[in-house]
Parts: structure tokens; C-alpha cells; sequence
């Protein structure tokens, strides 16, 4: 009775002094949501087209129709800026550091393709631009690679048909599929397909941003939360609190009972806010299992430092450096694809997290956390309980296991 008794006091003091809740809530949700602003707005800074000029010397339909492709493709077009220009003008934009590169179409260069043959297309880079220059080389040579697909394409089709008919049909078939097989190489039309396969992150980089800041706002709650929330008693409460046979152990116990439960409440919230931005998840009473988990290992964290008995800030600092850590190895910042084996953990308790909002993403994942999730979560609470009851002991109190 008396231990409900602690507990219905930290839950009146809870709501009657709001404060700690709604600041370890909205502080963390405002440097968040700065934070992911200020990233966005960084990337789109970053988003510019280089610039390029390109020299066409043969001026033939063709090399116009190339010219206009590679100007107006839609996938190109938001990376490259592509303006003709006449061999003077190009130069000139070149020293002047105006352009990246220049692309040159040698003259005879139609005539060569109609026979078969590669007269090959000469770019010049801007050194002084490394970083546009080799963005620019990549897209050329993807660019170069479909022009060498299209290039073959017509080489059979001409083997198997056209050499086969009279010589004026002969030229405007070779022609139509020059232009046809040129023009599908480059815009990727039907003749190609598009796959989009998911690389980097297990999930996609939107769900996984989406997960890691979940993660960061939940773990960086419980850091303010319990450094507003778990201020030692004073002298005379403890004493009170002793006359009717509650101890420091008590108040560990209470404490990350409140604390498991706010958790809980929050995760919940947390994957209710992903369902309102309409993204598929998988509500299952495994995901809420593993919810329940997870707000049970992390507030048996933050007990276990409450249960030493050290200062609020040296707690929060503790809790705060293995925290970033943990979510770094866990691979919740960048995916575990991208860190050294000697980094990325998987038995840790923040890498069990990470596998339980996954969960909510996919219909049937491999991986099931609820295992280490437990062990954490009964390790952490036994150690906070420990702690408190050394802190007992030394205060020369008696033993809880003699209240009534």
C-alpha cells in the first residue's frame, strides 16, 4: 500500500506540474524540426545544374536531334544545363570559369555513324571545377553508353533488313532508325524499362529518416525527461518518506514505472503521427509488444543512473554520449550498409530499437528484438534496484525486505 502510495504521489505531481513533460516533449521537437529544415534547405542550396556547352560541327538533323535530347531529357535536365554554343563562344565561357566542360561534335560525325563507324564525341573539363567536372564526365558517359546501345541497335537492324533493299529505300530506312533507336536510347522510352530498387537503407532513405528521427526525438525525451523529472528528494521528504517504510529503492522502483509508462505513451504517439502523414504501416500487436519493450529497456536506462545517485547534468551527460553512440552503431543515422564491421552492433539495445520500428515498415521482418529487448530491459531495471539499495546501505537504513 505504501509503495501506491509513492506512486499515485509521482503521478499527482506529474500532473500538477506539467513543466518537465511538455518541455522534454516540445524542446526536442523543435531542434528536430530545425535540424531536418535545416538539412533540406542545405541539399537545395546544394541542387544546381552544371553548366556545359556543347559545339555541333556537323549540323545535321541528327546532331541536331542529339543536341536537343541530351538539352530537353527530363532525367538530364535537372543536373546539366546543356547550351549550344559556337566554338569562339564556348571558349571564351570556358576561360572565363562560366561552364564546366564543352562537348564537340566533330564534323562527319552523322556520316560515320550511317556506315557503322565511331567517330567519337571530345569533352573538354574545367579542372579548376573538379567537382562539376566529374559529374559532368559521369553524365556524358551514361549518355555515351546509351548513344553506343542505340549505335548497335542500328548496326543490326541494318545487317538484318535494310542492306537488303534498293539503294533510295535503303537510306531512309537507315535514316528512320538511326533517329527512332537514337531517340529511345536517350529519353529511355518504352524500348527501355525502369526498375527502382531500394539501395543504402533496408527501407528506403524516407522511411529510414523517418525511423531515425522517431528514435532521436524518443531518446533525447527520456535525457531531458529525467533530468526535469528525477531531482533527488530533499533531506526531510526522504525522511517522511522513510517513517512509512519507503525507501531510495521505492522511489527507483516508482520512478521508472512513471518513466516506462510516459514512454510508452509517447512511442505510441510517435507511430500514430506516421499513420496521420499517411505512410504504410503495419499495425500488429507485435509492433506494440515491441513498443512495450523498448519503453521498458530505456527507462530502466535512465533508473539504473537515477538509482546512483549522481547529479541530474552528469546523468543527462552519461545518458546523452551513449545514446548518440548507440544510435550511431545501431546504424539509425546512417544505415548499417555504410559503417565499418568494427562500428555497426547488432546485440545492442538501441539496434533492437531501430529492428522494432522496422518492423512497423515491413509485413514480415527477420528479425525479431523481443529476446534482447527483455534481457536489456531486465538487466538495466536489476541494476537500477541494485544501486538503490546499495544507496540503503550506506545510509545505514533498514533493509527494504523488513518494511511491511
Amino acid at each position: 500500500m505504501n509503495g501506491f502510495s509513492l506512486w499515485r504521489y509521482e503521478m499527482r505531481a506529474t500532473v500538477r506540474r506539467p513543466a518537465p513533460l511538455f518541455l522534454s516533449f516540445f524542446i526536442p521537437l523543435a531542434i528536430i524540426v530545425i535540424a531536418v529544415l535545416s538539412i533540406q534547405s542545405f541539399f537545395q542550396d546544394e541542387e544546381k545544374q552544371i553548366q556545359a556547352a556543347i559545339v555541333d560541327h556537323d549540323q545535321t538533323f541528327e546532331t541536331k536531334s542529339l543536341v536537343n535530347q541530351l538539352s530537353e531529357e527530363k532525367r538530364m535536365k535537372r543536373a546539366l544545363q546543356l547550351a549550344p554554343m559556337t566554338s569562339k563562344e564556348a571558349l571564351e565561357a570556358f576561360e572565363r570559369g562560366d561552364i564546366a566542360g564543352i562537348m564537340t561534335i566533330p564534323k562527319g560525325f552523322t556520316k560515320s555513324l550511317r556506315v557503322g563507324e565511331n567517330e567519337p564525341i571530345t569533352v573538354m573539363t574545367n579542372q579548376e571545377k573538379p567537382l562539376d567536372s566529374t559529374m559532368l564526365t559521369v553524365l556524358l558517359e551514361s549518355g555515351a553508353k546509351y548513344i553506343s546501345a542505340s549505335q548497335s541497335a542500328v548496326n543490326a537492324v541494318y545487317d538484318l533488313h535494310i542492306k537488303q533493299l534498293p539503294g533510295n529505300e535503303r537510306n531512309q530506312k537507315l535514316q528512320e532508325a538511326i533517329v527512332t533507336f537514337t531517340l529511345f536510347a536517350l529519353d529511355r522510352n518504352e524500348a527501355f524499362e525502369e526498375d527502382k530498387v531500394i539501395s543504402g537503407a533496408s527501407v528506403g532513405w524516407k522511411t529510414h529518416a523517418i525511423i531515425a528521427i522517431v528514435l532521436t526525438f524518443i531518446v533525447f525525451f527520456i535525457i531531458l525527461y529525467q533530468a526535469l523529472d528525477g531531482g533527488a528528494h530533499s533531506t526531510s521528504m526522504s525522511r517522511r518518506w522513510r517513517m512509512v517504510n519507503l525507501t531510495f529503492m521505492h522511489q527507483v522502483m516508482v520512478k521508472q514505472l512513471k518513466w516506462w509508462l510516459i514512454l510508452f505513451v509517447m512511442l505510441e504517439v510517435g507511430v500514430g503521427i506516421i499513420v496521420f502523414m499517411d505512410l504504410p504501416v503495419y499495425y500488429s500487436a507485435g509492433l506494440h509488444l515491441g513498443l512495450f519493450l523498448v519503453a521498458l529497456w530505456l527507462s530502466a536506462f535512465a533508473a539504473c543512473l537515477y538509482g546512483l545517485n549522481i547529479q541530474s547534468s552528469v546523468r543527462s551527460l552519461i545518458l546523452a554520449s551513449i545514446s548518440i553512440i548507440g544510435l550511431i552503431s545501431a546504424g539509425a543515422f546512417v544505415p548499417e550498409i555504410y559503417l565499418p564491421d568494427w562500428l555497426y552492433q547488432k546485440a545492442t539495445p538501441f539496434a533492437f530499437s531501430y529492428d522494432v520500428f522496422r518492423m512497423a515498415f515491413v509485413e514480415q521482418s527477420e528479425s525479431m528484438p523481443y529476446r534482447g529487448l527483455v534481457l536489456w530491459g531486465i538487466a538495466f531495471s536489476s541494476l537500477a534496484l541494485f544501486a538503490g539499495y546499495r544507496k540503503e546501505k550506506r545510509d545505514a537504513y533498514v533493509s527494504v525486505f523488513t518494511s511491511k
